[in-house]
């Protein structure tokens, strides 16, 4: 931590949504900026943890701003890669009806394809085949502006050009106070003081916890954290480098399980997506208590149980039998067998919740001096560039 001194703002959280503003800020403005973590480096969990995948904006309703970020965020990332040599691959999407009864939904997601200015084709059955044989799909469409990257990469060249322009970044540091002088902010951490005049708060996990020791107030939304599951199959498996996707449940809030050629060459299936009771568990089945009591007194999760018995049921057994999440991946691609998995990973989705609802949208909020992003998940990496342009617009709003 350096010398304690006033900086203009002050971002919690290096993840890519951090990253990407410090980036913007760094670019456009001269400013003094200082990113605080508490991790002791980059990287560590949502970031570094996802599918790997550039997506398209196909499923979120047009003018919601999941759709607006993530068209206008991919296209920033796609320069951005470019601008700065960062391996991608634009491969298209898949997204498959496996019976009849996903026909409409498949439909109904074409159609918002089309409305958001997407190029998308319906897909017959002989030409799935053709992506790869072992495809069980009489029906689905290809979405063109889909593709594959690293996101480890794309947040740690952002970290890289942000501190070439005089950001400071500082790992290993958590906040322990906050105090409010006037027209700023003195965040006391564990490796000294911060005087800020402006707070931006991108933590993710814990944005909940980081805005209501900003505020003093109890934060608007709660999160929810859902551990997603991916296993690793050998690569040469799958004939194609295109992502496949089911039509996904319209009422719940993740995607499905999906087949996800990654960037290195690898083949992962999955996520499941079941609670988590540790916001930062990922090495097996973990409690913190303060997660665990967190879980248990939020009505979503309730609500979530009573109105989707069938669906958590089925993501639970995903995650306890392989069986089970063998022949959920068979409804659509034959090859899969559980005998095949070689390797395993995981991340864990911060879910945010308000009156017992899941928000299905971003969701950023002011206060003060201070900007907070509540919901943020996927497409969160892909409109990074985007939500940042997002978080800085309401920072010009509080500065005037």
């Amino acid at each position: 931590m350096p010398p304690p001194m006033e900086y203009d703002i002050a971002i919690i959280g290096s993840g890519i949504i951090g990253g990407a503003l410090a980036y913007k800020l760094s670019q456009k403005y001269q400013l003094k900026v200082v990113v605080i973590d508490k991790e002791k480096k980059p990287n560590q969990h949502q970031t570094g943890r996802n599918s790997g995948i550039i997506h398209s904006g196909v499923y979120y309703p047009k003018n919601s701003l999941k759709s607006k970020n993530c068209i206008n965020g991919y296209k920033q990332l796609i320069q951005f890669l470019e601008e700065n040599n960062i391996t991608y691959k634009i491969t298209g999407k898949l997204i498959a009806a496996a019976n009849e009864n996903e026909f409409s939904e498949l439909n109904r997601l074409f159609e918002n394809a089309q409305s958001v200015g997407l190029d998308v084709q319906y897909l017959t059955k002989k030409k799935i085949h053709k992506i790869d044989p072992n495809l069980k799909i009489p029906r689905g469409f290809y979405v063109e502006e889909t593709g594959l990257v690293d996101y480890s990469q794309v947040l740690n060249k952002l970290i890289d050009v942000s501190s070439d322009n005089s950001v400071y970044f500082t790992f290993g540091t958590y906040i322990n106070e906050v105090e409010k002088n006037g027209n700023s902010y003195t965040l006391g951490t564990n490796r000294g003081s911060v005087q800020t005049k402006y707070v931006v708060n991108c933590a993710g996990l814990q944005c909940d916890r980081v805005y209501e020791l900003l505020t003093g107030q109890n934060s608007p939304v709660r999160i929810l954290p859902f551990k997603g599951e991916y296993f690793e199959i050998s690569p040469d498996l799958y004939q194609s480098d295109i992502p496949v996707y089911p039509v996904p449940n319209p009422d719940f809030p993740f995607l499905g399980v999906h087949l996800t050629p990654m960037i290195d060459g690898s083949l992962k299936v999955g996520p499941n997506a079941v609670l988590s009771f540790d916001r930062e568990g990922y090495d097996g089945f973990e409690i913190k208590i303060a997660d665990a009591l967190d879980i248990v007194s939020n009505k979503a999760i309730y609500k979530l149980i009573k109105n989707y018995k069938a669906t958590v049921l089925k993501e639970m057994l995903k995650q306890k039998s392989k069986s089970f999440f063998e022949k959920k991946v068979k409804k659509y691609w034959s090859r899969f067998n559980i005998s095949e998995i070689n390797g395993y990973s995981c991340g864990i989705r911060a879910q945010a919740t308000e009156n017992g609802e899941l928000l299905s949208d971003f969701r950023i909020e002011t206060f003060d001096r201070q900007v907070h992003v509540l919901n943020a998940p996927s497409p969160a990496a892909t409109s990074c560039l985007a939500i940042a342009d997002t978080i800085v617009e309401r920072l010009n709003r509080l500065i005037k």
